[in-house]
């Protein structure tokens, strides 16, 4: 008899029988196939979708459609998902195809690795002639109606530049134009090596000879040296009658691309046709201590990217405190190519007074123009913390009677004998002594003189009767408001609103605070801040805020005219001599 085995051998045995089986039991990485639409018309495109939670490899083959389908374009996409705390990613191929023939057409099955999609079926209408007319039947047979000839079309391809360096934007304009009408079809995407590829947008319009034009331009921007080559330059007709469409291709378009200068920092290279540096706000600020300023600078590049804009360089004193936000990007598509924005917003305060001078920021870029390096920089920036009462004001001007000093000196002071004194008299006249006999005498008539006027001035004023005091000058005082001005400007505010324009909301407020402080109306939406209190003071504030970058119109979204016509008649409550206000 064998011996039994221990049970610790029978438990490992176990648990790795149990792990095999679940490995061979888990689901293999399948293939989703999925058509969109499932039905169309003849020359009508559709898109096949392939899915799969494995990556698809970069070579697949296509060839089983090539029977009753040609594939327009390719492209792949990545979703990427968090369940259960476990990442997951679903990768895509999305294929464009154009039916060859009409009728019921079968998406045959594709491998790919080892996996494979299911067939799928579409539908494809035949299209009718759009001169067809509905006419009486004929007396005599007639012959059957031709097909409608192809469109005359004609396409071509321009560069903004055949020549530059690495980095620089190029535009490529690709064109289809027809004498028949408007190009019916599609403009082929370029595909272009080493460089990036941004869409500008398509544009339809008419030349000097009266043709139809269908155009869509493209910024490039090269990665490497060399020769940049451009091709799938053309444009595809489809045609009324359905079919197969007209290719139109051009001959590829090749960009000779040069490095950047000797001795040039690769890491801030930045090739543009203009660099700008600008900020909202005076050269020179007051604050107190603990008091926050906030500075709003902008970088704007006219021939690259947002994202490509490096962060501008701030020299910071260390006594000042800084908090700066995640700067905002944004790009602007004009016919002449990319514009890129970056806005930084920085607040700073002091918590002890001083003066300082922040040195104005450079960057230096490459004149695309002019093949010249250039600089674009701002002026100093003085800030001057010091407390509202502080020493450093001029003091204001003291009106004093002239003082002239009244005492001679001793060695001065003539002798002074009596009369008939004689020569051996002990007795003189000193000058202490004089100067007290003429205080005396000052003291003794000066004195009853003082009192006599005195009095006579105070009968004078018994006598007559008092005068009034003169009125203050003081500045004439607007009208004051009357209700139906205040719905009317508070109308023209929530206008403003609701047609995003905020040139006119900004007016209108300003006219509303000229309406409840009269006296002292506030000149800007800054000093509207300081008289009004949250939330009308952060409404204020975001529409402050976008006079500073262009295409933000979160501001129109808030109720600002509803919470002004809220405040009704307390806004008379809320108004001050001194022009300040407490909300209501």
């Amino acid at each position: 008899m064998s011996a039994r085995p221990p049970r610790r051998v029978l438990a490992a045995s176990a648990i790795t029988v149990g792990w095999l089986a679940l490995v061979i039991a888990a689901p293999a990485a399948t293939l989703d196939a999925a058509l969109s639409p499932q039905s169309l018309a003849s020359g009508q495109a559709v898109t096949l979708t392939l899915g799969s939670d494995a990556a698809l490899p970069a070579d697949i083959d296509l060839s089983p459609l090539a029977q009753d389908f040609r594939v327009l374009d390719k492209r792949r996409a990545e979703t990427v998902r968090t369940v259960n705390g476990r990442r997951q990613v679903r990768h895509e191929l999305l294929l464009t195809l154009l039916p060859r023939r009409t009728g019921a057409l079968t998406v045959p099955p594709l491998a790919i690795a080892d996996m494979a999609s299911p067939a799928l079926t579409l539908s494809v209408a035949a299209t009718a002639n759009p001169d067809a007319q509905l006419l009486p039947a004929p007396a005599r047979p007639e012959a059957p109606p031709q097909a409608p000839s192809p469109q005359a079309i004609t396409a071509s391809a321009e560069l903004s530049a055949r020549r530059g360096v690495v980095g620089q934007e190029f535009v490529l304009t690709v064109r289809a134009s027809s004498p028949d009408g408007p190009p019916t079809g599609r403009l082929l995407t370029p595909d272009v090596a080493d460089a990036r590829l941004l869409p500008l947008g398509t544009r339809r319009d008419r030349d000097a000879q009266g043709r139809h034009v269908l155009e869509q331009r493209f910024s490039l921007f090269p990665a490497r040296t060399g020769r940049l080559r451009i091709t799938d330059l053309g444009f595809d007709a489809w045609q009324p009658a359905g079919g197969e469409p007209v290719q139109h291709r051009l001959e590829p378009l090749t960009i000779t691309v040069t490095a950047p200068p000797p001795d040039t920092d690769l890491e801030r290279w930045l090739p543009a046709r203009e660099v700008s540096l600008t900020e909202a706000g005076p050269a020179e600020v007051r604050i107190a201590p603990g008091q926050g300023i906030e500075r709003m600078l902008t970088l704007r590049a006219d021939g690259l990217m947002a994202e490509d804009l490096p962060a501008i360089p701030l020299e910071i004193p260390f006594q000042l405190r800084v908090r700066d936000d995640p700067p905002r990007l944004w790009n602007e598509r004009t016919p002449q190519g990319v514009v890129g924005y970056r806005a930084e917003r920085i607040l700073i305060s002091a918590p002890d007074p001083g003066r300082f001078v922040l040195p104005g920021p450079s960057i230096e870029w490459w004149d695309t123009k002019t093949a010249t390096l250039r600089t674009a920089t701002l002026a100093d920036w003085t800030l001057t913390v010091a407390p509202f009462a502080s020493a450093d004001r001029r003091p204001a001007a003291r009106w004093e009677r002239d003082r002239v000093a009244a005492e001679q000196p001793a060695d001065e002071a003539p002798e002074t004998a009596g009369a008939g004194r004689d020569e051996g008299s002990s007795s003189e006249a000193t000058p202490t002594g004089g100067m007290a006999w003429a205080i005396a005498l000052t003291v003794g008539v000066g004195l009853p003189v003082l009192a006599l006027f005195a009095w006579l001035g105070l009968r004078s004023r018994k006598r007559k009767p008092p005068k009034e005091a003169a009125a203050p000058v003081l500045e004439p005082e607007p009208a004051e408001r009357s209700q139906a001005d205040l719905e009317a400007t508070i109308a023209k505010i929530r206008q403003a609103y609701a047609a995003t324009d905020a040139l006119t909301a900004r007016s209108a407020l300003l006219s509303w605070a000229a309406q409840v402080w009269p006296a002292q109306p506030p000149r800007n939406l800054s000093q509207l801040m300081l008289r009004v209190e949250p939330p009308l003071r952060d409404d204020v504030k975001l529409l402050d805020a976008a006079f500073y970058g262009p295409g933000d119109t979160s501001w129109a979204q808030r109720p600002a005219a509803d919470r002004l016509a809220a405040l009704g008649a307390a806004g008379d409550s809320a108004r001050t001599d001194d022009g300040e206000a407490t909300p209501a």
